[in-house]
Order: C-alpha cells, then structure tokens, then sequence
C-alpha cells in the first residue's frame, strides 16, 4: 500500500447509531494501527428543519417516534451495551439543530482532515456520554481552540454557519448514517461491527 487508505464518514452528530458506528471504527484503527489513514467526515442532517435553537428531546422523540421511544431507546443501549459504549441518553435534555456543530468542524476540516473527524467524535462523546449541551457557541469555540491552534475564532464568530457545509449537504447516494466509504470504493451501511470494518480495511489496503 503506496497511500493512506482514505475513509468518509457521513453522520450526524445527534445520531445514536452514528456515535456506535464510530465508535466501532476506532475499534478498528486500533487493531489495524499499522496502516495509514485519513478521515474525511462528511456532514450529513436528519433534521434539516430543526429550529436553530434545537428542540426539547423528550418533544422531539415522542414527535418523531410516537409510542416507538422506549423500544428504540432499547435497542439502541443494547447495541451499545454488546461493545461496552457508554451512552447516557437519559442526560440529554435538548436535540440541538447541528449546522453550526457541523461548521465548526468543517473549519478545522480546511486544515486537518483526521483532526476533523476527532473534534467531531469528541463532541458526540460529549453529547451522549456526558449529555453536554453541544449547541453552545462558548463550547463549540473552546474545543476549536484546542484542535486547531491558528483557527481564526473571531471569524468563526461571525460566520454564516452555512458557508463551510452548504456544498456537502445534499448526498444522493446517502439515504441514512452512518455509512462509510472506503477509497471511493467500497461502502459500509450502518453502525457495522468492528470485524466487518476490519475486513474492509484490510481490502482497502490492498488497493
């Protein structure tokens, strides 16, 4: 293998299933620690109509899920649970709109893509482990400051929080996160297990 094997991820911060999925994909960079990679996070929004300050999540998931809630909840600690994920999803009080989390990211995407996709994993560790309320514009400024030391945080401030992302928002070929691709060839759908990752990677590797 001549390159690093190049890996996108599409997800969306709030999304339960996006946080597994990384979380296996670590897993596997782990155990193949040998190869080089980069990680490109592609933003992707369930919920483009989100009110820009977010919505109460208990509002939110009885509006999107009905009587569903407690069933998918299940199912989502229960994966979580069968990988040692820690998720605390009774601490988050609030669905925040992700534009500016996505923004946030894509600046620090312009000068390091890995270091992208680590700021965006820290910030859905600390939305659904520590229920941290991600959509404050203090919060998403101090953890810029710390991933990228010669990020310009009075231009942040000012940005239209759309300008870093509008180009990336519409996927044809995403219908649902997380998926990741491989080289621009080979495609994972969903929060697959870390031995799934692995055995792609490994093909990847060979490319």
């Amino acid at each position: 293998m001549k390159n690093k094997i190049n890996i996108k991820v599409f997800a969306d911060i709030i999304c339960p299933w996006c946080f597994i999925g990384c979380n296996h994909l670590n897993v596997s960079l782990k155990t193949r620690k040998f190869y080089k990679y980069e990680i490109d996070w592609q933003p992707f929004y369930l919920n483009p109509t989100m009110p820009t300050n977010g919505i109460d999540r208990k509002k939110y998931l009885k509006n999107k899920f009905g009587n569903q809630v407690n069933l998918i909840e299940s199912q989502i600690l229960s994966a979580a649970n069968n990988h040692n994920i820690i998720i605390n999803l009774k601490k988050i009080k609030t669905t925040p709109n992700t534009r500016k989390i996505h923004s946030a990211i894509s600046l620090i995407k312009k000068h390091n893509l890995n270091k992208s996709y680590d700021l965006a994993f820290k910030i859905m560790s600390d939305y659904f482990v520590n229920g941290i309320d991600i959509r404050s514009e203090d919060y998403l400024i101090q953890l810029i400051s710390k991933f990228d030391e010669q990020a310009d945080l009075n231009s942040f401030k000012k940005i239209n929080y759309g300008e870093y992302i509008e180009p990336f928002l519409n996927f044809d070929f995403v219908n649902g996160v997380p998926v990741f691709i491989f080289n621009d060839k080979w495609t994972l759908n969903g929060a697959q297990s870390p031995k799934v990752l692995e055995t792609i990677i490994d093909i990847a590797s060979k490319d």
